[in-house]
């Protein structure tokens, strides 16, 4: 195949030619689409930018609102805690004053029946005690003994004529109820009478009773007042004294 330059050279004026056209063609509507092109890469990049600024402000400013709540969660947590250990401390002490309460009721109970049995013990051994003198007195008494306590409550009976004569009515005969362990001399019996009509000033009338559990002595009765010399009445008497000690 024979080279040809005109063919060439013809060939090279076209192509110039059609990169002329081509250019004022299309040149112009390709930049046109570069450069949206480019301005739309651009606003996306932009976009981008400015939707990843707000991600971040939106992450800070959530960030944050988070940090408030842990913050507040953690301030209402503490609250709550203190408020538990006040309530705990505020039962505790409840508790350890109802228990001190319990223990007060319980130990005074424990002492009252404490009290109660040593005080009823106490009775016990007063009365067994009591019974065995009795019995022991009954054993070695006698009309000998009986007569010597009822002399003796002739010499001292000034206490029976003072109270007599503080409460004695307007009645001419005074009643005196005398109870006796044995029967009495009717001569002692009449000595008393006169002893007291003369300090009295006033007519006795003198009812006598046996009693033997008096054991030994007498017990007399005026008005609802009762002098009692006998050997039972004094240890009753003893007995009681001694349950009134504590």
């Amino acid at each position: 195949m024979k080279f040809n330059i005109w063919t060439l050279l013809f060939q090279i004026i076209n192509f110039v030619v059609l990169l002329y056209i081509l250019r004022r063609i299309l040149y112009k509507p390709i930049r046109e689409i570069i450069e949206k092109r480019r301005g739309l890469i651009a606003k996306t990049v932009e976009d981008a930018e400015k939707t990843k600024k707000e991600a971040l402000e939106l992450k800070e400013k959530n960030q944050k609102e988070l940090n408030k709540v842990k913050e507040l969660q953690n301030q209402m947590l503490e609250q709550t805690r203190e408020e538990a250990l006040k309530d705990r401390s505020k039962l505790l002490d409840e508790a350890n004053k109802e228990a001190a309460k319990i223990n007060e009721k319980e130990k005074a109970l424990i002492d009252a029946e404490k009290i109660r049995i040593e005080l009823e013990l106490k009775n016990k051994t007063l009365e067994m005690v009591s019974v065995f003198a009795s019995n022991l007195l009954k054993d070695i008494s006698d009309e000998e003994l009986h007569r010597s306590i009822f002399r003796k409550l002739l010499k001292e009976n000034g206490k029976i004529v003072s109270d007599i004569s503080k409460i004695k009515g307007k009645e001419e005969i005074l009643n005196i109820e005398l109870f006796t362990a044995y029967p009495l001399p009717l001569d002692d019996v009449k000595t008393f009478k006169e002893t007291l009509e003369s300090q009295l000033a006033k007519k006795v009338k003198m009812n006598t009773t046996i009693d033997e559990t008096l054991i030994a002595g007498v017990r007399i009765k005026v008005y609802d007042m009762i002098y009692d010399s006998s050997l039972a009445g004094q240890v009753n008497a003893l007995a009681s004294q001694l349950k009134e000690t504590r």
